[in-house]
């Protein structure tokens, strides 16, 4: 075996330089709308999962700097082969002051992985060896690669080598549950009374749709760090959030749990409290590949027709004109902050290549220009959506004279169309769950995949993406991943269009709030310099 003390990744307190005594404070933020749920084998929206970071920790996590750092476990040793783990877990303590140990986390493992429990995000974790069978009720749980050999010791088996798998477990569905107080109560999670939890955080009062109150765990094994001794959290509108924030009632408001108003971002930009960072994340078009949509021929089976459209787009124009806050023209669909590639797979704005490609496009299809149907673009009815849809309708009907037609869909309905792939230009983004390429790539590795929508699937790609899992060598990897990405963008299966920013107000003296590129915020280490106190 091969023990990893993790230099780098380890948090260790005798590594670092120990935080004055801060006077405990009080926060106030806006979280947008209600969680879904407070259950980490469960949550899948933006609000929840942020909640459950301060409420949770798990084996590792992002620190102040978004790099990634152990937590829980105190270091790993990991096999010669890359498929088993061993973690070796510090001393800590649950909410209520029990012990918590490696059982909390394989019970909880074990049952997201259980074919009677209901979750959605069970297959983050198919990694494990076994997984995904038991979760299908072909073996039994036992056989799930998942062992305790005593209380402070998890070793995991995978299917097969991940060499991000220190970054999967820093995700909210493999943090521990306190499973003997759901043995207890299982409707621990729905209210703030009974809720254990081991994070800096622990909620007091909910009032549902309305306002949360959480506030500093004393039996978090690093709360002498937390400086807040309490946070505001509400569930409001962005219009009134803003106004809340420009009175002063309001300390953090925008990214990552609510979005600023598209007309105030302008204006507001010009303020010092206005910050804007990267974001991994990236909005594309899904382009429908099948010969025919709907029983009609589909000018978009034809990748020559696809490039041409991308090639086409002014993708500067809409980030400054009607983005405006910090976005990046995107020439691939991996953000450039996950180390891929900086410069994208092709130009932005040649619409003199575009109309090549078009012209070489028809010829294949054996059509003409003035023949053709119109291109239906189709997206989730919003202010945003609407505004890119019309920018860049424009764009393909100046440059390429195609005539476009827009079909803007309330949400429940236009997710069902994408599912059933019942559309031909569909709006859609991709935001990370983990620090890794691949987690970008794989969403379009297998055209039966409830991710991909887009009919269109590479033996090469998929060739490249499960040569890229083997791979131990880092180089060779990027390698790897960036020779699949070239294909996706010479396929042009999706269109890249940006990648977004964080856009977000910040009052003056709150310092060190931890926001990483994952659009995750971290409160625990956040502190107010001109104290103040919320009556």
């Amino acid at each position: 075996m091969i023990r990893f003390f993790c230099l780098f990744l380890l948090c260790l307190s005798g590594c670092q330089k120990t935080p004055p005594v801060l006077q405990q404070q009080s926060l106030r933020v806006n979280i947008g709308s209600d969680p879904q749920t407070l259950d980490p084998r469960k949550a899948r929206d933006l609000t929840a999962i942020t909640l459950i970071r301060m409420f949770f920790e798990g084996l590792t996590r992002h620190g102040k700097s978004g790099a990634l750092e152990m937590a829980l476990a105190k270091d790993v040793e990991i096999s010669k082969d890359g498929t088993e783990y061993t973690f070796h877990l510090r001393k800590s303590f649950w909410s209520n002051g029990v012990e918590l140990t490696s059982f909390d986390f394989a019970e909880s493992w074990k049952m997201i992985l259980s074919p009677q429990f209901p979750t959605d995000i069970a297959y983050q974790l198919y990694v494990i060896k076994n997984a995904r069978k038991a979760k299908l009720g072909e073996v039994d749980i036992q056989q799930v690669g998942i062992q305790t050999p005593d209380a402070h010791t998890l070793v995991v088996v995978l299917e097969q080598p991940i060499p991000y798998f220190l970054q999967l477990v820093s995700m909210t569905s493999f943090f521990p549950i306190p499973h003997e107080t759901i043995k207890e109560n299982p409707n621990w999670a729905l209210q703030p009374e009974g809720y254990v939890c081991n994070g800096p955080f622990i909620p007091k009062s909910w009032k549902h749709c309305d306002q949360m109150r959480v506030v500093k765990n004393v039996q978090y094994w690093q709360s002498q760090d937390v400086g807040l001794r309490e946070l505001d959290l509400f569930m409001m509108s962005s219009d009134t959030e803003l106004r809340m924030f420009e009175e002063g009632k309001l300390d953090w408001a925008g990214s990552p749990l609510s979005t600023i108003p598209a007309d105030a971002v302008c204006e507001l930009k010009r303020s010092e409290k206005f910050h804007a960072s990267p974001f991994s994340a990236t909005y594309f078009f899904r382009v429908n590949t099948a010969e025919k949509v709907k029983d009609k021929i589909n000018v978009l089976s034809n990748a020559q027709f696809r490039k041409a459209l991308s090639y086409c787009l002014n993708r500067k124009e809409i980030t400054e004109h009607i983005l405006q806050g910090g976005q990046t023209p995107a020439k691939g669909l991996t953000p450039p902050t996950m180390g891929l590639s900086d410069e994208g797979y092709f130009s932005d704005a040649n619409p003199m290549l575009a109309r090549s490609l078009l012209e070489n496009a028809l010829l294949e299809l054996d059509l003409k220009k003035e023949n053709l149907e119109p291109i239906k673009l189709s997206y989730k009815s919003d202010e945003r959506n609407a505004a890119i849809a019309q920018a860049i309708q424009k764009q393909w009907e100046t440059a390429l004279q195609l005539r476009v037609e827009l079909d803007a869909i309330e949400p429940k309905t236009f997710f069902q169309r994408i599912s059933q792939k019942e559309f031909q230009l569909a709006a859609g983004s991709w935001t990370a769950d983990f620090d890794d390429p691949i987690n970008f790539l794989e969403v379009f590795k297998y055209k039966d995949a409830s991710t991909n929508n887009t009919n269109w699937e590479s033996a090469k790609y998929v060739e490249l993406l499960n040569s890229s899992a083997l791979c131990r060598n880092l180089e060779e990897r990027k390698k790897l991943l960036c020779e699949a990405e070239q294909i996706l963008m010479e396929q042009m299966p999706i269109i890249p269009v940006f990648h977004y920013a964080l856009n977000y107000l910040q009052c003056e003296g709150l310092e060190e709030v931890a926001l990483s590129p994952l659009g995750q915020i971290d409160f625990r280490w956040a502190h107010l310099e001109d104290c103040k106190e919320i009556k």
